[in-house]
């Protein structure tokens, strides 16, 4: 029988393989399943992504809509102003540093009634917050207590209400960010995986 015939179906012979081909045989399985929790964690993270950004979108709609929606009049009950602390962490592990920043929000109680029914809510504008506690306490300064006010109420749900139709610029700019950067990232990471693939296949 001769010896030197090629080893059949196809598999080759790992004696005569070199460490580095052996060492690349052996990560194989491992490489495909680090590819396939990547491409896991990008869906995940682009359906995340795309239900944080209807819940945006769907609020901005309501604040540009609420210009040509109905008013009544409402009254004032109680101010007062939010404040929410987001965390983030920077660096490595060893010399990680943390900040935090603290954004403050107009919250005015208002009553007002929609076809003989009593509703109450506490915004003041869709998606608006500020840097500041003054910023914010001089929005609140402009409804004291036991004031009136014109509500706009949202004609297929009353519930929902501002006191100040429209949305700012910061949420302009909010909207841009969660629209464009994601979409852009998403591309460059599939022009990415499309370079090396085509590599690996050469």
């Amino acid at each position: 029988m001769n010896s030197d015939r090629e080893p059949r179906f196809g598999f080759q012979d790992r004696r005569n393989q070199s460490p580095h081909q052996k060492t690349l045989d052996g990560t194989g399985p491992f490489r495909k399943w680090i590819s396939g929790c990547f491409g896991v964690f990008l869906f995940l993270f682009f359906v995340l992504w795309y239900a944080i950004l209807g819940f945006i979108f769907e609020e901005a709609s309501n604040g540009r809509d609420a210009v040509n929606w109905p008013t009544t009049s409402g009254q004032v009950v109680e101010t007062k102003v939010t404040s929410h602390t987001s965390t983030s962490s920077s660096g490595s592990s060893r010399s990680r540093t943390r900040s935090s920043t603290t954004s403050y929000r107009p919250w005015v109680l208002y009553r007002y009634s929609v076809d003989g029914l009593e509703l109450e809510n506490h915004t003041v504008q869709t998606m608006t917050s500020y840097e500041t506690r003054s910023e914010a306490m001089l929005v609140t300064d402009e409804y004291p207590v036991g004031s009136t006010v014109s509500v706009y109420y949202k004609p297929t749900d009353p519930d929902t209400s501002v006191l100040v139709p429209g949305i700012s610029d910061e949420t302009h700019m909010i909207l841009n960010i969660f629209t464009y950067v994601p979409a852009i990232l998403f591309v460059i990471i599939v022009m990415f995986w499309a370079i090396k693939k085509a590599k690996s296949s050469l």
